[in-house]
């Protein structure tokens, strides 16, 4: 059974997502690059980027007998989230597999992009946009 979670500053506040999207799709961009040698093209092999997240689902406003979290309704969520992005810090996402051969991604993260709207139901429609957030190293 796979929960997601986003959280902020070190779980001062925790959301599980209401709803399980159908799938997950995750972007692991490499940064290469290529230019034209004297005969041939050539591909120069750059750094890896950063891994790009993108969910959609729906954040419900009445009960249904699939929800994984029933902590909060409808725009709560988009209210949540929407603070969260105003305090400019990255938040954790986590999608944790409870199977037997479970698996666990979590990362900090930026949410890029927001967009939700009311569909035909009532349930807020919304799609997520995160971006890794690799936390600088300094060496002293």
């Amino acid at each position: 059974m796979i929960s997601i979670f986003l959280s902020i500053n070190n779980n001062e506040e925790v959301i599980e997502l209401p709803v399980i999207p159908p799938s997950l799709e995750t972007a692991s961009p490499y940064n290469n690059d290529s230019f034209d040698g004297l005969s041939q093209e050539l591909n120069l092999i750059g750094v890896r980027g950063l891994k790009l997240m993108e969910i959609e689902s729906f954040f419900p406003v009445r009960e249904y007998p699939f929800l994984r979290s029933k902590e909060m309704w409808g725009m709560a969520y988009v209210e949540a989230i929407e603070r969260w992005r105003d305090r400019r810090y990255p938040i954790r996402f986590i999608v944790a597999n409870t199977d037997r051969n479970g698996y666990k991604i979590n990362t900090a993260v930026t949410i890029d992009d927001f967009t939700y709207r009311v569909g035909q139901s009532g349930d807020i429609e919304y799609t997520l946009s995160l971006r890794e957030f690799p936390f600088v190293k300094v060496s002293g």
